[in-house]
């Protein structure tokens, strides 16, 4: 009976199944992390004019997956939005799940954690992590700040 009464209020709202959904970011974006779990770690490139350097670590999980953000050079107390898109930084793809918001400290250094519900590596293709100029995707934020393969 439930189940009906999702399908038929789905469906009269328009909605999407909740499969298609990407999952929410945790609200704990921004709290101070350390030390790291172990997980593979990879390297964020920044886009051309970029002074930031940072790295991704992923923890996979029996139920999830962990992506850890570690940022330095970010401009002091700004904000980014960030997303694993499916594909790679050289041949990008659709956005797969979000990711919490990077947020810089005054030094300009961030340390963000997000969960997924998804296990890595993925069964097929690769994903990669994008972190936005900005703390939306409105206008000049919507640029790549940095980028990352995850494999």
């Amino acid at each position: 009976m439930r189940v009906a009464a999702l399908a038929v209020a789905l469906t009269a709202c328009g909605g999407q199944a909740a499969a298609n959904l990407a999952p929410s970011p945790s609200p704990s974006a921004s709290a101070p992390h350390s030390p790291s779990p172990v997980g593979t770690t990879f390297n964020i490139i920044p886009e051309p004019g970029v002074n930031a350097a940072g790295t991704i670590t992923v923890i996979a999980g029996a139920s999830g997956t962990t992506i850890e953000l570690k940022i330095s050079g970010l401009q002091p107390n700004s904000s980014h939005v960030s997303h694993i898109h499916v594909g790679s930084c050289e041949q990008p793809g659709g956005i797969l799940f979000a990711l919490n918001q990077v947020v810089a400290d005054g030094t300009g250094m961030a340390d963000t954690r997000s969960e997924i519900r998804a296990t890595y590596p993925p069964a097929s293709g690769h994903w990669y992590v994008v972190i936005h100029a900005g703390p939306d995707m409105q206008g000049s934020n919507a640029t790549y700040l940095m980028c990352g393969n995850l494999f």
